[in-house]
């Protein structure tokens, strides 16, 4: 735990030059492990869950300074009337695949918190701005 105090800090002097670039994962396939979720609605009114991945890889720690590299997977989500997943034709295939490759879309009563801390293999590919990499493919592990 750093010692960080909010009241001093913005009147302390700092001497250090600080990085401009983010070193994103490189596009490969890598152990990962579900270290968050959220729901959120975006300004327009879609919903959606980001998922963050803890990539567990000696090589992607070296790359990128970083003692946890992790890298976000959006997926959008389809509810119902109620607020509710959507199930049914076209609905919710990105949670379906991912839930399919935790072993988790069996008909099982679930959760969206029973995906925190879950492993698989994930696919990382840069963003559309090549400046950060997501999750796009999930198998099991």
């Amino acid at each position: 735990m750093t010692d960080f105090n909010p009241d001093t800090f913005l009147t302390e002097e700092q001497n250090v030059i600080l990085e401009t670039e983010f070193t994103a994962i490189p596009e490969g396939d890598y152990d990962g492990i579900i270290k968050d979720i959220k729901p959120d609605t975006t300004p327009k009114g879609s919903h959606l869950l980001a998922v963050t991945w803890l990539i567990d890889s000696e090589e992607v720690r070296e790359h990128t300074g970083m003692p946890e590299p992790t890298c976000r997977q959006t997926i959008w989500l389809d509810l119902d009337e109620n607020g509710k997943l959507a199930g049914g034709s076209n609905k919710n295939i990105g949670l379906g695949k991912l839930r399919d490759a935790l072993g988790q879309n069996d008909g099982s009563p679930w959760s969206p918190s029973m995906l925190l801390g879950q492993p698989a293999y994930v696919h990382v590919a840069p963003d559309k701005t090549g400046q950060y990499s997501n999750v796009v493919q999930v198998a099991p592990r």
